[in-house]
């Protein structure tokens, strides 16, 4: 792993006169004080510490040549020499600083970076093995105030190991599995026939329209998961928005993660419905939304939908200060959609750009939250072994970031421990793509994270006397687990679990429909008619 070998750059401070011979003079004694002291202060190895080279006068500006390591950055530095000077030369001789440029700013490395970097703050990156050199643009005040070299830095240092994390977002351990349950597999792909007998209808790309049988099914068996899951561990419904502001998700992560998974909504340019006038007039004419023309008449993003549905919980603590009555504090959330931008892998509803599912978070201590995801963990096996009766598994799945920290720890057994940040996975075999020893044949039906501090920190979530915490989270797609328990039990209902059959007869089961042109085939309403029947209590 490479460590910086030094920032260097010119800063140009601009006064609001131009500088006298006292003035300059005084400003000799500033530059020794600040290479004697200030530009070291938080640091104990003079190489981590800033130091200015060189320095001239002309007019109203001075013009200072600096180095500086790791610890005190250059941006830093500049703002450091820009304030002394200010607060000296303000009181004694009335003069004021009008800018702070940064000219020609560079990173030196002790190493090659084996990453891209596409940011139009950087002008050019030179090196070769032994050294790399990261030339960035002229920098103002405003950009100095910003941690953009703290930032920079971090963005390397992530690349670097992602890079060596092998190009995966997560490495994949099989922590433990079911016995095998299913002796004659059902074969057929319950996204097709449920399509065929209309039970469901596209309405856009991984977007479907759920008729009311295939609602009162997804419906009972997500109240079944509440019921026998979330409820008995005290977890209290609540009601988190389905939009999100920007800022939201760049403290979450997400849009420094999976910005590329994400959907974004716009607002109207004007609430003032006579500046649409044109827009509606070509809208009539042409019969047809004209995408282009509509774009000129919105805003640019500023929000994303739902994408983790977890990340409200997070916003609505932030800045909050806890005490110890509080917490654990345990909420669930199943009022909406959430939506992923899938490109080439939306299959049905087991892998689409809108779907349902219910969320799970907490907060609290480390002790209590890492107590909360085991009790959970139990509570999930038991669903899905002995309610569900399905074949799954769970892995551990670490993500790259929890490794490269250090916050994971793997045993040379090749056996995590799992009582830290990290992510599990829940998985179900899906008899109608192939055999159950191909990886490919298994789905992610949901997971449980604990994630330490990397929500709390960046939301400034507070313990009243500085006690650490933590935050988790985990989600339950209807949709994938009612693929899953169609693919492994059919669509013969005496297959079916007792206990989801007992939650699909608390209320009569809809109607199907049946018309003229729906179902679209003849193969696909006789196909209802044969499940209709089996649906007959």
């Amino acid at each position: 792993m490479w460590v910086f070998m030094e920032f260097t750059g010119t800063v140009e401070i601009i006064f609001s006169k131009v500088l006298s011979e006292d003035m300059k003079k005084e400003i000799e004694k500033i530059v020794e004080y600040l290479n004697r002291d200030y530009l070291k202060r938080g640091t104990r190895d003079p190489k981590e510490a800033a130091h200015i080279n060189s320095y001239t006068f002309k007019d109203s500006e001075i013009t200072l040549e600096i180095e500086t390591g790791s610890k005190i950055r250059i941006d830093e530095a500049a703002l450091r020499i820009k304030n002394v000077l200010s607060a000296t030369l303000g009181s004694r001789y009335k003069i004021g600083i009008r800018g702070v440029i940064l000219r020609n700013p560079k990173i030196v490395l002790n190493s090659r970076i084996g990453v891209s970097l596409k940011i139009p703050l950087i002008k050019s990156i030179v090196g070769d093995d032994n050294r790399t050199s990261i030339e960035l643009v002229d920098l103002d005040e405003n950009d100095l105030k910003k941690p953009l070299f703290l930032r920079l830095v971090r963005l390397i240092e992530d690349k670097e190991q992602r890079a060596k994390w092998g190009g995966k977002s997560e490495h994949w351990i099989l922590i433990k599995k079911s016995d095998k349950k299913i002796i004659k597999a059902f074969t057929e792909d319950p996204n097709d026939i449920l399509e065929r007998i209309g039970w469901m209808k596209r309405m856009s790309i991984g977007q479907w329209l759920y008729t009311p049988p295939l609602t009162h099914m997804l419906n009972a068996l997500k109240r079944l998961f509440i019921d026998e899951v979330v409820k008995p561990l005290g977890f209290e419904e609540a009601i988190f928005p389905k939009m999100y502001p920007l800022e939201v998700g760049l403290k979450t992560g997400h849009l420094k993660g999976v910005v590329n998974s994400m959907v974004f909504a716009s607002l109207p340019r004007s609430y003032d419905i006579s500046e649409f006038e044109e827009l509606i007039d070509l809208m009539y004419v042409l019969n047809e939304v004209p995408p282009e023309e509509l774009q000129k008449y919105l805003r640019s993003p500023s929000y994303f939908l739902c994408f983790a549905q977890c990340e409200p919980f997070y916003w609505f603590f932030e800045n909050e200060v806890l005490d110890d009555s509080s917490l654990p504090i345990k909420w669930y959330d199943q009022s909406g959609p959430s939506y992923r931008w899938e490109s080439g892998g939306i299959h049905g509803i087991e892998r689409v750009i809108e779907f349902h599912r219910v969320e799970v978070v907490w907060l609290g201590k480390p002790d209590d939250v890492t107590r909360i995801r085991n009790e959970l963990l139990e509570r999930y096996e038991y669903f899905m072994d002995r309610v569900l009766d399905i074949e799954w598994r769970m892995a551990w799945v670490t993500p790259w970031f929890y490794e490269q920290s250090g916050t994971i720890q793997e045993s040379i057994e090749n056996i995590i421990e799992v009582n830290r940040p990290g992510t599990i996975d829940f998985e179900a075999w899906l008899p109608y793509r192939g055999e159950r020893e191909d990886n490919k044949n298994w789905i992610e039906i949901g997971n449980i994270s604990i994630h330490g501090t990397k929500f709390t920190e960046p939301f400034r979530i507070k313990h009243n006397k500085g006690e650490t915490l933590w935050t988790g989270c985990s989600g339950f797609g209807s949709e994938r687990w009612l693929i899953v328990l169609l693919a492994q039990k059919g669509f013969d209902t005496e297959n079916w679990p007792r206990k989801y059959i007992e939650y699909i007869r608390t209320t009569p089961f809809p109607k199907s429909l049946s018309t003229v042109t729906y179902p679209k085939t003849r193969d696909g309403k006789e196909l209802l008619s044969k499940i209709v029947d089996l649906f007959k209590w």
